[in-house]
């Protein structure tokens, strides 16, 4: 009975039961301040998004999925890149039933009503990669966003005028036409069916509506520096097709006359195919021919050039040829002569070998050009005594007399390639340690020093 009593007393004491009251207030109070930052004690999953732009939105605005409230925007801080351009990072305390967020999450700003009030819309997408917590949402995966104003000054003047043009030319369009719009609306079902399917492939990812979108505004950009060219095109095209109304009727008779025209042109094409074809086929032929042509020409305009002087002496050489002709004539008239040209032919025959030897020897190795210039050369030296030859004969006394066996580093070349399968061997043939006896081993080369007379000496 003393309990029950005390404790009545406990609850009938004012001072008691308007100081819990007051606590409770507080509490309220403190609670309803920081709802819009979440409760306290409860976990949550940050992240940081950053956008170009953070568009009025402040500390406490609400984040959002799909329209539902999943956080809210902890704090906003102002960045600059490297580059010099304004970021803005917004810190998100978000709930932990979206965590982990995919990592190519979207973010933009939307308005909440007219009056100015924004939130942040998160669109998740699907990555299988995750967003840790105290991640990031990159600035790239931020969208553009629109504000109220912009779209409401899209109606300026101007367009306000075009618009009410617009719905006026409609009215009038309309205007005593309700049976057609009775048809047009009985035929829509069919139309709107016919409409879900090229909706649904406009809507399909491979045919990316929105890269055509983004091409035709890139293709607007591009065009707009240049729009006074295009419209003086425009009133160009306007001159040309009032002329081409004024030649009506000469576009009457061209277009009569049309099908005739392309029936005898069908005519002659069928004529014409077997011609072209055989052209076709000379012009593949010609086509290696026509790739030398260039080093051709350019070989021809040397012959030319190289020629000319020729040619020039060529006078005095026909009329000395013409003697040599007549002296020619009286002797193949000579009854001699035959026998002496049998005979003559069985030398040629011969010679040859001599001349397959011979012809190499000189044309390819020059080997007659360089004995006889380097002949004249050993005795062009020399002082007030006498001339002296330019080379000195170094002879090993075991080579010079009589032995036995060679020496075993003898190097002797008795018949040097000279021409032969494409080498010229003598005078090039590398001292090699041992004994050496014959060819050496690999081709020493192709060709020899050449021995053309300085420029200008032995030219007219």
């Amino acid at each position: 009975m003393r309990r029950g009593r005390g404790q009545s007393d406990l609850f009938a004491n004012p001072v008691l039961i308007g100081a819990v009251t007051v606590l409770v207030a507080v509490v309220g109070v403190v609670l309803a301040y920081n709802a819009n930052n979440g409760l306290p004690f409860v976990p949550t999953y940050k992240v940081t998004a950053t956008v170009p732009d953070a568009a009025q939105l402040t500390a406490g605005n609400e984040v959002r999925i799909g329209g539902k409230r999943i956080g809210v925007v902890e704090g906003i801080e102002a960045q600059v890149s490297a580059a010099g351009t304004p970021t803005a990072d917004l810190r998100l305390k978000l709930d932990k039933v979206v965590q982990p967020l995919p990592a190519d999450t979207e973010v933009t700003v939307r308005p909440r009503s007219t009056l100015g009030l924004k939130y942040l819309e998160l669109r998740p997408g699907r990555s299988r990669q995750g967003i840790d917590p105290g991640g990031r949402i990159p600035v790239d995966r931020a969208q553009p966003i629109v504000e109220l104003d912009e779209v409401i000054n899209a109606f300026d003047a101007p367009t306000r005028e075009g618009l009410r043009g617009v719905v006026r030319e409609l009215g009038n369009g309309l205007a005593g036409r309700g049976e057609d719009l009775n048809r047009a609306i009985a035929a829509a079902p069919p139309l709107v069916t016919r409409l879900e399917r090229v909706a649904r492939n406009l809507a399909a990812p491979r045919t990316d509506l929105r890269g055509l979108v983004r091409g035709l505004a890139a293709t607007t950009a591009a065009v707009a520096p240049v729009a006074d060219q295009l419209g003086g095109l425009v009133d160009g095209a306007a001159v040309t097709l009032g002329a081409i109304a004024a030649a009506d009727g000469a576009l009457d008779e061209i277009f009569d006359l049309a099908p005739q025209t392309i029936a005898v042109a069908t005519r002659a094409a069928r004529t014409l195919r077997p011609v072209l074809t055989d052209a076709a086929a000379l012009v593949s032929d010609l086509r290696p021919g026509v790739a030398l042509l260039p080093v051709a020409a350019t070989r021809l305009a040397a012959a030319v050039e190289t020629g000319t002087p020729v040619l020039g002496r060529a006078i005095v050489l026909g009329d000395r040829l013409g003697e040599t002709l007549e002296a020619l004539d009286a002797l193949f008239r000579n009854p001699a002569t035959g026998g002496a040209v049998r005979k003559l032919t069985a030398v040629v025959a011969s010679l040859g070998p001599t001349l397959r030897f011979v012809n190499p020897f000189q044309v390819q190795c020059n080997y007659l050009g360089l004995w006889t210039r380097n002949a004249s050369s050993v005795i062009s030296e020399g002082d007030q005594n006498g001339n002296w030859f330019r080379f000195i004969a170094i002879v090993k006394a075991d080579e010079a007399l009589q032995q036995s066996a060679p020496v075993a580093d003898l190097h002797a070349n008795p018949y040097p390639h000279a021409g032969i399968e494409g080498e010229c061997e003598a005078g090039r043939e590398p001292y090699l340690p041992g004994q050496h006896i014959g060819n050496v081993p690999g081709n020493q080369g192709a060709a020899t020093e050449l021995t053309a007379p300085p420029a200008g000496v032995g030219r007219p």
